[in-house]
């Protein structure tokens, strides 16, 4: 028996009428969970889709900062290995100078070569100062990690501690300049047209110029890692990059 058959056959009869009024309201407040369940997951979808856009188009705004950090940092170790080749030229010519400095006695007569040994090999401190300000900026905006490739990490890490390594060497080096008190053996042909020659050949002389092509030798190895430091970077960056553009 159907509820509206209970109800329009209820008359007068009030058991009847209480019966038909439950079974009546019992079906006209059934609970619809197909339509509640359907927009529930609606909502639902539309959330986690809303949660996946913004998480797309963070990890895409994040891999254009990363590319253009690459890009800057390429530009910046290329420059700096081009400066770390003059300035590598630059002291070897001042170890030669140097070395014919410790073959030359007092007995030479001052000439324009013997004034670039001394200019350019007693005096020339030459300090190497690369170009990682793409570093710089990367590191003190808190977002290396930006960077995924782990071993480029790695590397870039490396990178300043060899610089700060090669900063340390070199400032021992200007330090043991001073140290060595060369001018006041040699004076600054620059400075006097007469240089006192009279050193040139002397034990003291020599044992002060052996040391300091000592103390360039440290700072030529320091400069060395830093350099293979750099090589390293460039490849892992090369490769990211060459994997950004084939994407």
């Amino acid at each position: 028996m159907t509820v509206d058959a209970l109800y329009s056959g209820a008359g007068s009869d009030p058991k009847r009428t209480l019966v038909s009024n439950y079974f009546y309201m019992k079906e006209s407040q059934e609970i619809p969970w197909k339509r509640i369940f359907v927009e529930a997951t609606a909502i639902v979808a539309s959330i986690l889709l809303a949660f996946a856009i913004d998480a797309w188009w963070q990890n895409r705004t994040e891999r254009i900062v990363e590319t253009q950090y690459l890009q800057a940092l390429r530009a910046d170790l290329h420059r700096s290995l081009q400066l770390l080749d003059e300035i590598e030229a630059q002291q070897r010519l001042q170890v030669g100078y140097l070395e014919s400095l410790l073959l030359t006695n007092g007995d030479n007569a001052f000439s324009d070569e013997l004034r670039r040994w001394i200019d350019d090999g007693l005096f020339n401190v030459g300090t190497y100062k690369p170009q990682i300000s793409a570093l710089r900026d990367l590191e003190s905006s808190g977002q290396t990690q930006i960077i995924q490739n782990q071993d480029l990490r790695r590397v870039l890490a490396s990178i300043r501690q060899r610089m700060d390594g090669l900063e340390t060497v070199q400032r021992d080096f200007q330090q043991s300049q001073q140290m060595l008190n060369l001018s006041a053996l040699m004076p600054n042909p620059t400075t006097s047209n007469e240089p006192d020659l009279s050193m040139l050949g002397t034990s003291d002389f020599q044992s002060r110029v052996a040391f300091k092509i000592t103390l360039r030798g440290h700072v030529s190895q320091s400069q060395h890692e830093v350099r293979a430091a750099f090589n390293e970077a460039l490849e892992l960056i090369d490769t990211e990059l060459d994997t950004t553009d084939g994407s």
